[in-house]
């Protein structure tokens, strides 16, 4: 279950002694410029570099996690890498090898994070037979969804150990709100079938609407993950609590999941 320990949201299903995690909203950074505050992660978006590095840093103590992390310019793939100590301050301090929309690590103190505004932050625990921790932080967007980064990610975590996989989905945009081409739905029907196309891709007065935060439930649950917490808030209809790309027509911060192991 979700629980929403202000400014962030964390889930019980992911909860671990030795693992801290967070999915941010729009409060408690400390971003001063109008369209950002107060809670932005994104550079490029109008808040200076310090600016970023310190809410980074203290959404990472709102996750009760060290805030040595590693991060990427996102390209909505299905693109994961997995990373350790020599990663840190990828994405944040220095350039990264190359971009991807998913980390996955099983090394103490690395905190991953992923960067959202309306796409799906999708977070994993994976639980070893001797009770040791493995995590993964994805960004799914529409094209990441579609070419199965939840499962991939499940499936590094299993190839690293992991018995038990666990899973919460943070808020994004829902069908509510996200209209969406025809291309999208050719798309999904090319990677994941039409049945599955058609189950979360819907028509309603003559447009699709899409479904993506199902989509990645669906696709989780398929790969055995024993069970996945989903937050059913819409970014696009509360832009006062979240930073959504499409209620302000880019005009907008960068809200973000983190996850580390302790």
């Amino acid at each position: 279950m979700f629980k929403y320990n202000s400014p962030v949201w964390q889930s019980d299903v992911i909860s671990h002694p030795r693992v801290g995690h967070a999915f941010s909203t729009r409060n408690g950074g400390v971003s001063t410029i109008s369209h950002l505050a107060s809670m932005n992660t994104g550079f490029f978006r109008g808040d200076d570099d310090i600016t970023v590095k310190k809410n980074i840093s203290l959404l990472c103590s709102y996750a009760g996690i060290g805030d040595r992390v590693v991060g990427t310019p996102q390209i909505h793939s299905a693109e994961i890498r997995r990373v350790g100590r020599e990663n840190i301050g990828e994405g944040i301090d220095r350039d990264v090898p190359f971009p991807c929309d998913g980390f996955v690590t099983d090394e103490l103190g690395v905190s991953l994070i992923v960067r959202v505004a309306d796409c799906t932050p999708v977070l994993l625990l994976g639980i070893r037979e001797d009770g040791s921790p493995v995590v993964a932080a994805l960004h799914a967007g529409w094209r990441g969804t579609a070419a199965g980064i939840a499962p991939k990610g499940a499936s590094i975590l299993r190839d690293m150990g992991a018995k038990r996989i666990f899973a919460a989905i943070g808020p994004c945009i829902h069908s509510c709100c996200y209209a969406v081409g025809e291309d999208m739905k050719s798309t999904v029907e090319k990677l994941q079938g039409k049945e599955f196309a058609d189950q979360f891709i819907t028509e309603r007065d003559g447009r699709l609407y899409a479904d993506i935060a199902s989509m990645n439930l669906q696709l989780l649950m398929d790969a055995g993950v024993e069970k996945t917490d989903v937050l059913n808030e819409c970014t696009a209809c509360k832009p006062e609590l979240y930073h959504s790309h499409r209620a302000t027509m880019g005009v907008r911060g960068t809200m973000a999941a983190v996850i580390g192991i302790k």
